[in-house]
């Protein structure tokens, strides 16, 4: 699981300082979980699968995707989504409420700029 937790925090391009910001834990504990010295809670491995957006199953048991898969809507007309706007998607669906409505109002600020 060490390894796992490494990979995908590294494939966010998140130090173990961000990560450990984003989990409400100690960088050190980060540094534990990454050298299998200790493993994380389930509720914390929980939080970590959604946070780095990988499956439950893979970081937990390296069974699986690594990536959980995403439901694609029926396209519009010929568009297709392009991976980075999956992307932002993926982050859209893990932020709370709250935060939702913030990027919501700066995306909008931004496209009138």
């Amino acid at each position: 699981m060490d390894e796992r937790i490494k990979k995908a925090r590294k494939a966010l391009g998140w130090s173990q300082g961000e990560l450990a910001r984003r989990m409400y834990v100690s960088q050190p504990s980060v540094a534990a979980w990454e050298s299998g010295s200790k493993a994380p809670h389930t509720k914390n491995l929980m939080r970590l699968a959604t946070l780095l957006g990988v499956s439950f199953e893979w970081l937990s048991t390296g069974r699986g995707k690594m990536q959980p898969a995403i439901e694609q809507p029926e396209p519009v007309a010929d568009y297709a989504m392009r991976p980075d706007e999956w992307r932002l998607l993926g982050i859209y669906a893990r932020l709370k409420p709250l935060q939702r409505t913030a990027l919501l109002g700066f995306l909008e600020a931004m496209e009138r700029v």
